[in-house]
């Protein structure tokens, strides 16, 4: 039997996992939106410096699933619910994951939440983490997190996804992975705000540490561990979101900077911004909890054009001094 992987979503992460792990597989089936998709994309994803391989086959219909070893879910959250609801009756016992960063649009839950709605046969289970796709193409070595409540589900995971480059760790806490993943692209817009207006080093080390703990009060208030977020899931993918441009949402952050609208930013990055999407979510969940969560609410206030970038940053600084 063929061993096969199938990746939905052939974005720039699900093309560079495919890439990534083709010398784990016979076969590897990307799956795009439409037939359109597959044509533009071609033999090599855009944003990456690697040609698919060989055993690297895209489609765009989702007949090949129930003949595949593994299935990965790689679509914007945006998308995730769709893509559950369309693989549902075909998905059997066919091990089943994402790595889909953010909430649900609709509802306003975490992924895990959905997926338990949709497909209540399996144990939902997230891969998360520090890792740009274009560093994963280039074998640069990395680490990720595989989290689930089940630990034969984040076992499988995890052996799916080390590669020689790649190392894979577990987490039972997928409350915890999830909401980091999650928050730090809002705390990346931050981030990118601050370098935009021209602050230094320290400016982005308070932004990344506050950040952390906003992060980390909502996280625990979901129900997550503290400890989730000392780890690859919560201080890593920060790190990593909030210092390096490679970072969409950090290079959205700068386009504010410059007192653009948010619709004019989002045109000038041409790519899917997931901070952008959570923030409201992410201050609604703050709300329901009575999270404070200050930094978010800054940054939405100027998405939302209600404040200036500078004036944001300076009501940070000015707010009543309080414990650590």
């Amino acid at each position: 039997m063929n061993n096969s992987l199938t990746i939905i979503g052939a974005g720039a992460w699900g093309s560079a996992l495919a890439i990534a792990l083709s010398d784990k597989f016979d076969t590897i089936y990307l799956i795009t939106k439409n037939k359109e998709k597959t044509e533009t994309i071609g033999n090599q994803h855009p944003a990456l410096t690697k040609p698919f391989n060989r055993n690297i086959k895209l489609d765009s219909s989702y007949t090949v699933i129930p003949k595949s070893t593994a299935v990965l879910i790689a679509t914007p959250s945006s998308s995730f619910s769709d893509v559950l609801d369309a693989i549902k009756d075909d998905i059997g016992q066919t091990p089943l994951a994402w790595v889909s960063k953010g909430f649900d649009p609709v509802s306003g839950n975490l992924l895990h939440e959905t997926f338990s709605n949709q497909i209540n046969s399996h144990y939902p289970c997230v891969i998360s983490g520090p890792t740009f796709a274009a560093e994963i193409v280039e074998q640069k070595p990395a680490a990720i997190v595989v989290a689930s409540k089940d630990q034969k589900t984040r076992e499988f995971w995890s052996n799916i996804i080390q590669t020689k480059t790649l190392r894979a760790y577990t987490n039972s806490d997928i409350v915890g992975v999830q909401v980091g993943g999650a928050v730090k692209n809002v705390l990346a817009i931050a981030a990118g705000i601050a370098s935009g207006l021209g602050f230094g080093a320290n400016t982005q080390a308070a932004l990344i540490t506050r950040g952390l703990a906003e992060m980390t009060r909502l996280g625990v208030a979901l129900g997550a561990d503290k400890l989730t977020f000392q780890g690859l899931s919560g201080i890593g993918d920060l790190v990593l979101t909030c210092s390096d441009d490679l970072s969409r949402n950090r290079r959205f952050g700068k386009e504010l900077a410059k007192n653009i609208a948010s619709d004019r930013a989002l045109k000038n990055i041409n790519a899917t911004v997931e901070g952008y999407k959570a923030l409201e979510l992410v201050l609604n969940l703050a709300q329901k909890h009575q999270v404070e969560m200050p930094i978010c609410e800054h940054v939405f206030q100027v998405t939302q054009g209600k404040i200036s970038p500078k004036d944001a940053v300076t009501e940070l600084l000015l707010r009543k001094p309080s414990d650590e």
